[in-house]
């Protein structure tokens, strides 16, 4: 697959008066700081009251509540965890309120060596919390078919039962759904026209592996030989959770989804989609992986680091 190396927008704290989408990305360097130091106080004021954080595992989805009672023994013994970004996107949110927008990181971790994050950041006052974050572990394509097996073998012997997601209770969010449905579609149609006229002109696809993160045009260059040669790809979602972002025009809305594939079993896509004044929702990004079972990931990621040396 091609490969393309992800520039880093910001990794430093920066001050309210800074451009947003450096307060935003600051905002996500001080809630892993906090974690690293083992700060619960800190860590938790950077999450907002909405929150819904999705780990790695598709059982896995918290709402704050939840996500800060399964923090908070961690946070007492000392031991927190620690990712530090080593690239990192923000985008704002179509909006002239400039308090809604979503990223994409590349995070370190000292346990689990590579892992990857999307999500979405709210502004309150001057202060930005994340509102939605997708933790995840690429698997690189060298690796890909074996552990995938691997997955897909302990998957049916011991299932994971999804979490339950937030269904399509608004107008936009079931018409985001819509698109989401048409985009598997075509793709399993192998048609690309139609698949690439689902996204913005500026979107971004995130593939399994932590190299891939293509622009709209770099990835149609990868997929239009072979839907030109009828080949596609079958994604079936199988659960979904949709959220209209807080803006007053109710343009964004964030997914998780839980797909099926033949080839490799479990994946998950996550991302935003926009209305654009056309009135069309298209995406804006794509993020797609292949969650690792809990029981799995420890044995995994160690594989994973060992084959990148």
């Amino acid at each position: 697959m091609l490969s393309l190396a992800a520039a880093v927008l910001v990794l430093a704290a920066a001050p309210a008066s800074d451009p947003p989408e450096q307060a935003a990305a600051a905002a996500l360097e001080a809630l892993h700081a906090a974690a690293a130091r083992s700060d619960g106080p800190a860590w938790a004021d950077r999450l907002a009251s909405g929150l819904v954080w999705v780990g790695n595992e598709t059982s896995e989805r918290w709402g704050h509540e939840a996500f800060l009672g399964f923090a908070a023994p961690v946070f007492a013994r000392g031991e927190g965890w620690v990712y530090s970004a080593r690239a990192r996107h923000v985008t704002m949110a179509p909006d002239p309120c400039a308090c809604v927008a979503w990223f994409d990181e590349v995070l370190d971790s000292e346990t689990y060596g590579t892992a990857r994050g999307e999500g979405l950041l709210v502004r309150e006052g001057d202060d930005w919390r994340v509102l939605r974050y997708a933790l995840s572990y690429p698997i690189p394509n060298d690796l890909a078919d074996g552990m995938t097996t691997e997955i897909k073998a302990f998957e049916a012997a011991t299932p994971v039962v999804d979490a339950p997601g937030e269904a399509a209770d608004t107008p936009e969010e079931e018409a985001a759904a819509i698109v989401l449905d048409a985009l598997h579609r075509e793709a399993a149609e192998a048609d690309g026209a139609g698949y690439f006229d689902l996204f913005t002109p500026d979107a971004v696809y995130i593939g399994t592996d932590v190299s891939e993160r293509w622009s709209i045009a770099e990835f149609r260059a990868y997929a239009e030989p072979y839907f030109n040669r009828g080949q596609g790809w079958t994604y079936t979602p199988r659960s979904r959770s949709l959220t209209l972002a807080p803006l007053d025009c109710r343009c964004v809305v964030w997914f998780d989804e839980a797909l099926d594939s033949a080839s490799y079993g479990t994946s998950r896509g996550t991302g935003v989609l926009v209305r654009g004044d056309d009135g069309r929702w298209r995406i804006a990004l794509y993020a797609l992986t292949f969650p690792i079972p809990n029981a799995l990931a420890r044995d995994m990621t160690a594989r994973i680091r060992a084959a990148a040396g």
